[in-house]
């Protein structure tokens, strides 16, 4: 399978968004949408919000395509945060999707490598990110790249606190 890995553009920013609301209500809506998962997917993930991440100069988005069709994105962060306070700052992973279609094929460890690389020409060492506790695929493909389980917090959508885990990963020289 063929897979394109580049930086996002403003021409993209309508099938970024779509697939950004379809992988996020895949992921966490499973039993059902709730008016509070709804809002929250149309507001975040809206065209709007899509084009201004790629705008940017904080954040970069790199897309994955297959025959000239997007079927994942992760965004990172480059501004360098504390996941906990035993942890010194570093890069962030905001968003790490693939069309379920697409799954266990290797674009998401060519993706995470592409990334990887980014981050590792600016210097950073350590990338972290949350991870859904309930998404064990997400967790099980994470843990096999080697992000190691380091801490929880919660994810707060209107008044229920959904629990998240907190990865680190070395970023090797």
């Amino acid at each position: 399978m063929k897979i394109e890995i580049r930086k996002a553009k403003l021409s993209d920013i309508n099938n970024l968004a779509v697939l950004k609301q379809q992988v996020w209500i895949s992921t966490y809506a499973t039993e059902g949408l709730l008016d509070e998962f709804s809002r929250y997917v149309l507001s975040e993930y809206s065209v709007g919000n899509v084009k201004q991440s790629i705008q940017n100069t904080d954040s970069m988005t790199l897309l994955a395509n297959y025959k000239n069709c997007l079927v994942g994105c992760v965004e990172i962060i480059l501004l360098p945060q504390r996941p906990i306070k035993e942890i010194e700052p570093c890069i962030e992973i905001s968003t790490f999707y693939i069309l379920e279609e697409f799954q266990n094929k290797g674009i998401g460890k060519k993706l995470l490598a592409e990334c990887l690389k980014s981050i590792k020409g600016m210097n950073f060492d350590k990338i972290w990110l949350t991870v859904y506790y309930k998404n064990q695929k997400a967790i099980e493909f994470y843990s096999r790249q080697k992000f190691s389980l380091i801490g929880e917090t919660d994810f707060v959508l209107g008044n229920d606190k959904h629990k998240n885990y907190i990865m680190l990963k070395q970023i090797e020289k």
